[in-house]
């Protein structure tokens, strides 16, 4: 992991900047031979605003909102992109509407959960799925049942980074895709060519961060 990182700026929005960090990393998922690194696309603020501008395009003019769910620490991208959605204007579908911004809770099984204060802002509303990155898919899956059992109607997944197209059905709009990283890959644990040659792993990664072994 001492090679230097790769800054990939983001074609439609150039204030939107990601990193791709080589390595061997292994996730609760899958090993990768990258990190996407996207913390200051969630933690700085002009840059948070200009991918949730990104994300606006995409449903403003189209797309019913009641509520946007973020995960992975996505919570001021999710409230600048309530704050466009909901902005005057006879383009805008949720012109002076009410957009809930909603962070879940997990358990201790690892679970998520929305407490019964919450639970009105999921059942019976036109939920926009919000998410860091989206590789093998696993979480957005997890999200989209819970988000079922909760009663709640999944209109579209938002990702800054993904690796698909759709998940079950639903179109996931992503600021960078596979291609901004063509030699991207990701295995199962059985799978790693990393692992069968001996390699060892650089980092233990999520969604918020790496963390060096």
């Amino acid at each position: 992991m001492n090679k230097q990182a790769i800054e990939i700026k983001s074609s439609i929005h150039g204030d939107v900047i990601i990193s791709a960090i080589p390595g061997h990393f292994v996730t609760s998922h899958s090993h990768i031979n990258y990190y996407i690194d996207i913390t200051r696309v969630k933690h700085d603020h002009n840059m948070a605003r200009n991918a949730a501008l990104n994300f606006a395009d995409y449903y403003s003019s189209t797309t019913l909102v009641d509520t946007i769910i973020c995960m992975d620490g996505s919570e001021v991208i999710g409230s600048f992109l309530a704050r466009e959605l909901t902005k005057t204007s006879y383009m805008q579908m949720n012109s002076s509407s009410t957009i809930y911004v909603v962070t879940p809770e997990f358990n201790t099984n690892g679970q998520m959960i929305f407490r019964d204060n919450i639970q009105d802002m999921i059942a019976g509303k036109r939920i926009l799925l919000l998410i860091a990155s989206i590789t093998t898919g696993k979480t957005a899956k997890r999200s989209l049942e819970c988000l079922d059992y909760y009663g709640g109607n999944v209109i579209g997944i938002s990702a800054i980074f993904s690796t698909m197209d759709e998940v079950q059905d639903i179109p996931v709009k992503s600021i960078f895709q596979k291609e901004d990283i063509p030699d991207y890959q990701t295995y199962s644990f059985r799978d790693c060519p990393f692992c069968k040659e001996n390699h060892k792993i650089d980092a233990l990664a999520n969604s918020y961060g790496y963390s060096k072994i």
